[in-house]
């Protein structure tokens, strides 16, 4: 009788056991893997191919295969071969796990001990997951059993430990419990349907898959120095020796560098380029490419873990080196013989407050009536940057009101409108973000009075009169923060962002009309090098809207500016700008215009106008708000910028081509040019640690983000304009 057979005689009753056995749930599609392993057994060397025939490029299997080949717990068949298709047999599966415990540091009898081997009758996904449970258990510390030898897993308890149905019904308690820590671990998913099929048998490649998942758990990685990501920014070093035990105490010598300059890394003869390195050193190395006295050690588990790492996906990332040696080696050959990993995962953004939008756009008043409008509820974090879910969840109650008007002018407020005007009308509902941060809900309105659209304004003093005809629908809506939400934005935040948790959106069938404030200038660039020689040209894009947001065709745009026109021949005008006649915009609501500058450093504030015709420069008519463009002077050094907003402040930046813009009240904007040369020091005001350029340009990003003024300041020493060997140093307050 195999051993499937003598489990499924008590089975009936063993179920009954197994029913009260805790407080878990069913598996389905919302349970989840909550304890898999951050990092893997199959790095490095044991990632090589192993050579089997029948294990191909293609096969699914390939990397636990070879990874479980490199260990020796498998050596395949003489022929080559390694026959992932065909069963385990319980006498392989013996073996595969004397092997393991081996491998992990256990000892083989607490997993096999007492298991029956008879010869080729196949292993069962029930007894399968005993063996592995029981190899974790003597292994680790991350699975233990209880006093009734049922297995648990640490820190899953209560309704986060999952089950599978049939596991539950047909196993004891002892299986059912190693079938479920498993899952637990993500070292086994199940067949399907939330079904573990404890009795069906386990093929050679799957068996491969399952042995590699739970060797992460332990302490088992490749022979050397290895290095993987164990979280966002951070890595885990790990030295093991020929045996894959782990090494206590070996000096760790580890230096990090922007992925785009790891060809910049290390010398023609093999020495470290340590300029190019991340600056402060990863987990303070005082002496990078060199083992010596002040090197990190492995602790007893023979790994090190050297912080949080800054990660700029711009860069295409952080690339890793770490290794280990003898006191006094050095670096010599490059990055070869280096473990190595390169990180591109900047991070998630954890939530500390919340912002409320719609999507109308700016200064549109009006929808139109069937027309949606999406609020959009989502989770910030630091620097108002969007921000995930809580692990505990977060949810926000919505609650609308709407009130109809009709036959009223156009030029009517809108009244106020909450659970007093039409109480029928409330509606209350509780809205969770997703695994994102966010939520959303829509809001619309039809026509009450379908007979008339698109109605102008009433005039009783036309001839004849022209009635008031206008519809409208009010629709009021506010969010509230409950169970987990996190508090709405308030004053500059919240004007920063356009957020508010009430607000009205109000459908109309009026008649769409220009609306001047709703104007936009938007600038191609925040800045441009000013003219050398002679004059430099600048785009700017005005559209122009109505009520509703949608663009007016055939409106006279005409700009002007705070620089004085320019004449011809040129005058005494040190900054002039030349702006051609008025241009109507298009379809889109939208007119590009082109000018020319003549001058030096300059801030030029730029104004859209209404023209009364094509040609007059006077009579314009201003709409909209102000832009200001910076004509940005190629700084000489070798002091550039200061403390204040007028002497220093970071009027606009260029991430990608590594520039600062940087406010000079006496030579106007200087343009400032960064590299990984330069020396960085970034925080508030009296701050002088070192950091590294990715930290630098972190910080000049999230200064104004959001749409938030800029208020940071910076101070440069060093700095020569003309070599771009030179070393500066950029001291950024951030305010």
């Amino acid at each position: 009788m195999t051993g499937w057979a003598v489990l499924a005689t008590g089975a009936l009753v063993a179920s009954l056991l197994a029913v009260g056995a805790s407080s878990a749930v069913a598996l389905d599609d919302d349970s989840m893997q909550n304890a898999r392993a951050a990092t893997s057994a199959c790095v490095g060397d044991a990632t090589g191919d192993m050579m089997f025939s029948d294990v191909s490029e293609m096969h699914a299997l390939r990397g636990a295969i070879n990874c479980l080949a490199y260990y020796g717990v498998t050596i395949g068949y003489g022929d080559g071969t390694f026959r992932p298709n065909a069963d385990v047999s319980r006498e392989e599966m013996v073996l595969f796990m004397e092997r393991s415990a081996a491998v992990a540091g256990a000892d083989a009898d607490d997993v096999v001990g007492d298991f029956a081997t008879t010869g080729s009758d196949p292993v069962h996904r029930g007894d399968m997951a005993l063996l592995i449970a029981r190899l974790l258990d003597a292994a680790t510390d991350t699975v233990g059993t209880d006093d009734d030898g049922t297995f648990t897993v640490k820190d899953v308890t209560g309704d986060d430990w999952d089950y599978f149905a049939d596991s539950r019904r047909l196993q004891n308690r002892v299986h059912d419990s190693a079938a479920s820590a498993l899952y637990e671990l993500g070292v086994a998913k199940g067949t399907g349907m939330g079904y573990f099929s404890p009795a069906s048998t386990v093929s050679r490649g799957a068996m491969a898959a399952f042995i590699t998942r739970a060797l992460a758990h332990t302490s088992a990685r490749p022979e050397g120095v290895t290095i993987q990501s164990d979280e966002v920014g951070g890595v885990l070093i790990s030295v093991r020796d020929a045996n894959f035990q782990p090494v206590a105490n070996a000096p760790v010598d580890v230096f990090a560098a922007a992925a785009n300059k790891v060809g910049e890394a290390f010398n023609e003869d093999g020495t470290c380029n340590t300029p190019r390195f991340l600056n402060p050193a990863v987990g303070g190395n005082a002496d990078e490419c060199e083992i010596d006295a002040l090197d990190a050690g492995t602790n007893l588990s023979g790994d090190y873990d050297p912080g949080t790492i800054p990660v700029d996906p711009k860069v295409g990332g952080t690339t890793v080196w770490a290794w280990t040696g003898e006191q006094g080696d050095k670096v010599e050959d490059g990055g070869e013989g280096l473990a190595s990993i390169n990180l591109t995962d900047p991070g998630t953004v954890t939530a500390t407050g919340t912002k409320v939008t719609h999507d109308l756009g700016r200064g549109v008043t009006r929808a139109h009536f069937g027309s949606t409008v999406t609020v959009t509820i989502q989770l910030v974090g630091a620097g108002n940057k969007d921000a995930v879910r809580d692990a505990a969840g977060n949810s926000y109650t919505v609650v609308t009101w709407r009130d109809s008007e009709s036959d009223v002018a156009t030029s009517d407020a809108v009244p106020t409108v909450d659970d007093t005007t039409n109480p029928d009308s409330k509606q209350t509902r509780t809205l969770k973000v997703d695994a994102s941060g966010k939520v959303t809900f829509t809001i619309t309105a039809s026509d009450p009075d379908t007979t008339d659209r698109n109605n102008p304004p009433g005039d009783s003093t036309a001839t004849p009169a022209v009635p008031d005809k206008t519809d409208r629908v009010h629709v009021a809506y506010s969010v509230t923060p409950t169970s987990g939400g996190r508090a709405l934005l308030t004053g500059a935040d919240a004007t920063a962002t356009g957020s508010s948790g009430t607000g009205t959106i109000t459908f109309s069938d009026e008649r769409g009309e220009f609306v001047a404030a709703s104007t936009s200038v938007t600038l191609t660039a925040d800045f441009l090098t000013r003219p050398m020689s002679g004059s430099a040209s600048n785009v700017v894009t005005v559209t122009v809207v109505d009520q509703f947001g949608d663009g007016v065709r055939g409106h006279l745009v005409r700009l002007s500016s705070t620089h004085a026109p320019a004449t011809t021949p040129p005058s005494s005008v040190a900054n002039a700008s030349t702006f051609p006649v008025a241009r109507e915009t298009d379809s889109s609501g939208s007119v590009r215009i082109g000018y020319t500058y003549r001058g030096g450093g300059s801030t030029e504030t730029i104004q859209a106008n209404t023209a009364a015709d094509k040609t007059a420069a006077a009579g314009l008519t201003p709409i909209g708000s102000t832009k200001n463009f910076y004509w940005a002077a190629p700084a000489a050094g070798p002091a550039v910028g200061g403390t204040s907003a007028a002497d220093g402040g970071v009027v606009a930046v260029d991430l990608d081509r590594n520039m600062i813009v940087v406010a000079d009240s006496t030579n106007g904007p200087q343009l400032v040019v960064y590299d990984d040369n330069d020396q960085y020091s970034v925080g508030p005001s009296g701050s002088l640690e070192f950091t590294s350029m990715a930290a630098f340009e972190e910080a000049l990003a999230a200064d104004g983000a959001g749409g938030t003024a800029r208020d940071d300041t910076v101070e440069v020493s060093s700095y020569d304009g003309t070599d771009s060997g030179d070393v500066a140093r950029f001291v950024l307050t951030v305010n």
